[in-house]
């Protein structure tokens, strides 16, 4: 079995929104609603990595002048 591991800012997310349905709130609902929060972030942190095109640094907005 592994244990899913969160940071506890997702913890508190978690254990927030569920607080507003006592009859789900449990801690074993809490600790597998951070993990999904945590996975959630970090799937969006890697696809935003994968799209990143940095910008041109300044003064080579236009790419290579025609005589290069």
């Amino acid at each position: 079995m592994t244990t899913k591991t969160y940071d506890t800012k997702c913890a508190d997310l978690a254990d927030h929104f569920l607080q507003d349905t006592p009859h789900l709130w449990t801690d074993g609902r809490v600790a597998a609603l951070a993990a999904e929060i945590q996975q959630t972030v970090e799937d969006f942190i890697a696809d935003e990595q994968r799209n990143y095109e940095p910008p041109d640094p300044p003064g080579f907005e236009g790419g290579f002048a025609p005589n290069h």
